[in-house]
């Protein structure tokens, strides 16, 4: 049995608030509280603004008010000379348009952990671009590194119309490889992701895990009072179609509302509830508003993430669009597993992991990406039969509580940081995370 751990999980994301129900936010609070409650030390040590959280106090993940205490000491750069210097460079920096490095975001993620580390056994880092303040402090306090890969992120970025260039581009490539190269182990969230790791960084497969995301099963388990939900969003017992999850561009929440045109020639008081927010909630409106659907879609913006299991209770059929995944997205949508967790009726595109986790007819049903059509179809089929929802839903539970349950994903985790420690790194090549 692993041992009590003193755990370091790093993030340096200057402008993330960890209050809100995304899915950054909320993978990182599962995994940390899943790691505290097998009875590990962890602490969250991440920027925000020119402070380092470092903290172990999960209410950072349910409200704003940071009290002084949840943050850590910080040395050269918490002086007041080095932050003139910072403000000076940074000045500079935005008159002549040079291009944004982090290369003091990474620095002072190094100075507090080199403050607050000693004694630690390990440090868990979730990869993001340019971030290198955690793998250059494993090294200069010698902690073994554990790196977290959910995205190549210069891929995300190129796909999003954001390309890096010129001399970004170089140090996003120099920063990445470092992190990749420290790294005991590189934990990622799918096979294709993987596989692209492989191929494009040239990462050593032996020391990749893949290890997908997984969900509350007790939450999404429990019976709610959907008359109460209903209510709150203006409904009576029409059949209710939901999508829960950000706005982001490769969910194709377009598509999707396009499609519910033809859902209700079928089915005419059905009800499309998108539960969310994100970038592209205002293009999704327009869609909506073009399409005359004002009627017949809720639009019911962000919810705590607690709320979810009792909006997602009200859904007939709960559905996953996405685009075709790009090179270095092999992404593994939170929302699928939950889906399944709440014994869902699940209608997903048939991309990157979804693929993998949905088995069409058994315990959900796949369409091809961009066939409104057979998006439509499908919907139609589940709204129509009670039957055939309650056993894909049944399915999809027993699958979830088997095998994607957030217990059985930190038991992976120490899998993982016993290897590790025990300097004895062999590779990881199941979905699920075993040996």
């Amino acid at each position: 049995m692993l041992r009590p751990l003193k755990i370091a999980y790093v993030y340096q994301s200057i402008s993330t608030n960890f209050a809100e129900p995304f899915a950054v936010q909320l993978h990182i609070y599962h995994q940390i509280h899943g790691l505290q409650q097998a009875g590990h030390h962890v602490n969250l040590l991440a920027l925000q603004g020119r402070q380092v959280l470092c903290t172990r106090n999960l209410q950072v993940f349910q409200h704003n008010q940071l009290s002084e205490s949840d943050f850590g000491k910080l040395g050269l750069s918490g002086t007041k000379f080095f932050k003139v210097i910072e403000s000076v460079i940074r000045r500079v920096q935005k008159e002549l348009k040079i291009p944004y490095l982090a290369i003091i975001d990474s620095f002072r993620t190094y100075d507090a952990c080199c403050q607050t580390l000693q004694g630690h056994d390990l440090i868990h880092e979730r990869y993001n671009l340019l971030a290198f303040g955690g793998a250059w402090a494993s090294q200069r306090l010698g902690i073994p590194y554990v790196l977290e890969v959910n995205a190549d992120l210069m891929e995300e970025r190129q796909a999003q119309g954001n390309r890096e260039r010129g001399l970004r581009r170089l140090f996003g490539v120099l920063t990445t490889r470092f992190c990749f190269d420290r790294a005991q182990h590189i934990i990622c969230v799918s096979a294709q992701l993987k596989d692209h790791l492989v191929q494009k960084w040239k990462v050593d497969a032996g020391k990749i895990v893949v290890l997908p995301n997984a969900a509350d099963t007790e939450a999404f388990g429990r019976r709610y009072d959907v008359k109460s939900v209903r209510c709150q969003l203006g409904l009576k017992d029409e059949p209710v179609v939901m999508f829960v999850g950000g706005f982001y561009l490769w969910h194709d929440l377009g598509l999707l509302v396009k499609s519910f045109t033809h859902v209700l020639r079928k089915v005419p008081d059905a009800k499309l509830v998108l539960v969310g927010d994100g970038r592209t909630r205002s293009m999704v409106e327009e869609v909506v508003v073009d399409n005359g659907l004002q009627y017949a879609v809720v639009m019911a913006g962000a919810v705590e993430h607690r709320d979810v299991p009792e909006m997602l209770a009200i859904a007939s059929v709960a559905v996953a669009p996405n685009i075709p995944f790009f090179d270095g997205h092999g992404g593994s949508p939170l929302k699928i597993y939950e889906y399944m967790a709440a014994g869902k009726a699940i209608v997903a595109t048939s991309t990157g992991q979804v693929a993998e986790v949905i088995q069409d007819g058994h315990n959900g049903v796949l369409v091809e990406a961009g066939d409104k059509d057979g998006l439509a179809e499908a919907i139609i089929h589940l709204l129509n039969d009670p039957l055939e929802r309650d056993r894909l839903g049944q399915r999809a539970r027993q699958r979830a509580v088997e095998q994607h349950s957030w217990d059985q994903y930190v038991k992976c985790l120490e899998e993982i940081y016993l290897s590790v420690l025990s300097r004895d790194a062999p590779g990881y090549e199941s979905a699920g995370g075993s040996l």
